[in-house]
């Protein structure tokens, strides 16, 4: 059962749906290209892989994820300041930008690090 969640998330994050190209949520993004440079503290770049999201204080796992027209949605369980919770995280890439939900708060539009 492990290994079909973990293709299937493989699957809606490369962007491979119906046969249609699209872009990929995964990879590093932020508001600002100056955070970019940046590894640790709250200004870091949000970090999207195929099983893991990192953004600000919160490291989390992705542990379930479908895709609705061109938004991954996502449930993370993440570990930070604030303890251990569950996540629910939204991503919409399009155009170059990713326009991010994190938690049920709208947190703007980001660019890809290059």
């Amino acid at each position: 059962m492990k290994f079909v969640v973990v293709a299937a998330m493989g699957f809606v994050m490369a962007g491979a749906m119906t046969g249609e190209a699209a872009e990929s949520v995964n990879g590093r993004w932020a508001a600002d290209p100056a955070i970019c440079a940046h590894m640790f503290g709250a200004e870091q770049p949000l970090i999207v892989t195929e099983s893991s999201i990192r953004w600000s204080s919160d490291a989390c796992r992705i542990e379930r994820t479908y895709k609705a027209g061109d938004t991954v949605h996502i449930q993370a369980m993440c570990w930070g300041d604030g303890g251990e919770k569950s996540v629910p995280v939204s991503l919409r890439a399009a155009g170059g930008k990713l326009v991010v939900t994190w938690d049920r708060g709208a947190r703007g539009a980001f660019r890809r690090c290059p």
